[in-house]
């Protein structure tokens, strides 16, 4: 606010200034009245601007905690030209709870969005965010499904992408501690979509961590999440330098793996 106000002031003794050299410049009088007109524009859209941005910061800091929002994961093919939805959950970081989406909620979403109509699920959820699969690459899941072992990036890729994600990391776990695939499969009580659910609602609990709000900001700027609906604070973001983030947040991952998932 400091800054603004600061701004405001500069402005307005330029502005002075050039008044009082009007005299001066009166063979250019056209040209002068265009540049106040111009940067009485640029005033006022800057000051209108900020307020919308300043009031949605608001906005999404005094309800996303206090609300339920859906995530879904997408896998963006841009040789194909298609985008399709691999998982989904809702969740609300008050309660720190998340429900997978079944197949038929995702279709439905998936439809909405190729529609381009994505935003009216916002009736029922806060906001909505579409992750890209390629954000998981610097995720690392930790203890997963009480078998103490990891899953690197390219693993989580592998579930998310699999039309039987249950067998899949059945398989991933079985190779790292040489169980049989069967007792490991036998043992994950999940749905496919329950599996899914559960990477993803680590992914949150990591990425939208306060803890890691650099990251966060990092994601959205590089269009790796986005949000619907795309109000003033969000597309503010991408305007913001990336090494400014990185001063102001000291950017980097914390994970976090306490969670819980339906």
């Amino acid at each position: 606010m400091i800054e603004i106000v600061t701004l405001v002031i500069l402005i307005v003794v330029i502005f002075l200034i050039l008044f009082w050299l009007k005299k001066f410049l009166f063979l250019f009088g056209f040209f002068f009245k265009l540049f106040l007109l111009v940067l009485l524009l640029v005033v006022v859209g800057g000051l209108f601007t900020g307020y919308l941005v300043v009031k949605d910061a608001n906005n999404f800091k005094n309800n996303f905690g206090n609300s339920t929002s859906m995530v879904i994961v997408q896998q963006t093919n841009t040789t194909a030209n298609t985008e399709v939805f691999l998982a989904g959950v809702t969740f609300n970081p008050k309660t720190k709870e998340f429900s997978s989406m079944t197949k038929k909620n995702l279709t439905n979403a998936q439809a909405l969005y190729d529609k381009g109509q994505i935003s009216t699920l916002g009736t029922n959820y806060y906001k909505v965010f579409i992750v890209e699969l390629k954000s998981f690459d610097d995720i690392k899941l930790y203890n997963i499904s009480d078998q103490n072992i990891n899953l690197t990036g390219d693993e989580i890729k592998r579930v998310m992408l699999s039309d039987n994600a249950r067998l899949e990391l059945a398989s991933i776990i079985a190779s790292k501690n040489g169980a049989n695939v069967n007792d490991v499969l036998k043992s994950l009580s999940a749905t496919d979509e329950g599996v899914k659910g559960y990477i993803l609602s680590y992914y949150l609990t990591t990425v939208f961590n306060p803890s890691n709000i650099g990251e966060f900001l990092t994601q959205l700027k590089n269009d790796n999440i986005k949000v619907y609906e795309n109000t003033a604070l969000f597309k503010a973001i991408k305007y913001v330098p990336q090494s400014l983030i990185n001063t102001a947040t000291n950017n980097k991952v914390t994970n976090n793996s306490n969670t819980n998932s339906s």
